[in-house]
């Protein structure tokens, strides 16, 4: 056994690790959308456009916190600074983008339930994967769409049921899942290396 294979993780290290991380994304995510759903009653603090300032200055703080106490955690960084007019011209649009998906997002906690706003996102796969086709990051497979249109139909499905169903909320989630998909595509280009970037995923946050 070389001294290299000694030192790498087991792919059973590898697959715990992946657990747990997803798992506590997953309940970091949830907890965030049971806050803001709270948030967002009336006589609580239902005012979307100052949540997700709040939101996104918290995140601002957070990461010139960590940068400050902890910079090799930002590898690409001194990359970003020198090539700092190309990362402005996709963070500018990057970030538009963000805001306009959380208002829209935080704002149709008004009149939907948490249950049919998360079937909804669930078909973010499907737009997606059409725009990466569209913009030629991915290919267009039959499979795929055969996939995709099992995803879409339950999706379908589920708001079809909605006891509730405002379609304020409907089209206001769909506003945001747009922005949001949009915003997916931009950082995968960065994130990807295009236009000299590829960018570490701290790095990316920050900007």
């Amino acid at each position: 056994m070389t001294a290299s294979n000694a030192n790498s993780p087991s792919t059973g290290s590898l697959v715990l690790q992946t657990i747990t991380l997803g798992c506590l994304n997953i309940g970091v995510s949830s907890s965030l959308i049971a806050f803001n759903k709270y948030l967002m009653h009336p006589g609580h603090f239902s005012h979307a456009s100052a949540l997700t300032a709040i939101h996104m200055s918290v995140t601002t703080l957070l990461s010139l916190l960590l940068y400050t106490a902890a910079p090799g955690l930002y590898p690409t960084m001194p990359k970003a600074r020198e090539n700092w007019q190309t990362v402005l011209k996709f963070v500018g649009p990057l970030g538009a983008l963000f805001a306009v998906a959380l208002v829209c997002s935080n704002e149709a906690y008004k009149y939907s339930s948490v249950a049919f706003l998360q079937f909804m996102k669930q078909g973010n796969v499907a737009i997606v994967f059409g725009m990466s086709c569209f913009v030629g990051l991915q290919v267009f497979s039959w499979r795929k769409i055969g996939i995709l249109t099992v995803v879409v139909a339950g999706c379908s499905l589920c708001a079809r049921g909605e006891i509730h169903f405002v379609m304020l909320g409907f089209c206001l989630q769909l506003a945001s899942q747009l922005m949001e998909c949009s915003k997916n595509l931009i950082g995968e280009i960065v994130l990807a290396g295009s236009h000299g970037l590829k960018l570490d995923v701290l790095t990316f946050v920050f900007f």
